[in-house]
């Protein structure tokens, strides 16, 4: 089973987002590489930077011609795994990415092309995260500007290596109860998120590592470069 996963699903992506992707797949090893994952239209932006996914999964039913005509090749050949889906289906493709992910790796999860300009669909990302989060595992949308994570637990970042100077928090689903930040520029202590409120919105860290308490709730973090 693969250390992690890698899916890069069909939003926007960038010369970044290749360059980024092309240092999380080069590792010393088979066994460290994790599992690339293109969900549907993602594969238009893997071909284009010349990257092979392990597994391709979708409807296809918006990509160019060129590239069904790949997606058909490999069904035929078998060189990559393909997993065609029903368009008429409740779920999205990143969804069926994602669960897909989650069965055939064990370490984290990084989603690429799952912000963009289409807003339903970025909400629809940091929803699944929580598909993640149930299971135990940690699920990551990335890209130039943002990396979005899900927590249900305490958690600490480090200054060191922060992926940006913004962190916002936000609740997920309800109240986040007993909130406490340690090491930011705008500390809490034992106070209430929930929905409706921009409290969590813009903060700093201020030490080498900051500390994000909390008793009840699940929290969406967003680390923001600008």
């Amino acid at each position: 089973m693969a250390a992690g996963g890698i899916i890069v699903a069909g939003g926007e992506f960038s010369e970044w987002d290749a360059k980024a992707l092309g240092k999380l797949l080069n590792v010393e090893t088979t066994r460290e590489r994790p599992l690339l994952i293109a969900a549907d239209r993602g594969l238009e932006h893997l071909l284009k930077y010349k990257q092979m996914p392990d597994i391709c999964i979708g409807d296809f039913d918006s990509v160019s011609d060129q590239t069904a005509a790949v997606v058909k090749s490999w069904e035929q050949s078998g060189e990559v795994e393909v997993i065609r889906l029903n368009p008429v289906k409740d779920d999205t493709d990143t969804e069926a990415a994602l669960r897909l992910a989650l069965e055939r790796t064990e370490g984290d999860v990084a989603v690429f092309g799952g912000n963009g300009r289409r807003i339903d669909h970025l909400l629809a990302n940091i929803h699944i995260l929580r598909i993640a989060l149930q299971r135990g595992r940690q699920a990551f949308l990335m890209d130039a500007y943002n990396r979005i994570r899900l927590i249900g637990q305490p958690c600490s970042l480090k200054r060191a290596e922060q992926y940006g100077k913004y962190v916002s928090l936000f609740p997920f689903g309800g109240k986040v109860s007993g909130l406490t930040l340690e090491g930011f520029k705008y500390p809490l202590e034992r106070a209430e998120l929930f929905i409706g409120s921009s409290l969590g919105t813009s903060n700093e860290l201020v030490a080498d590592v900051g500390h994000i308490d909390f008793s009840a709730g699940e929290l969406v973090v967003v680390e923001s470069s600008e």
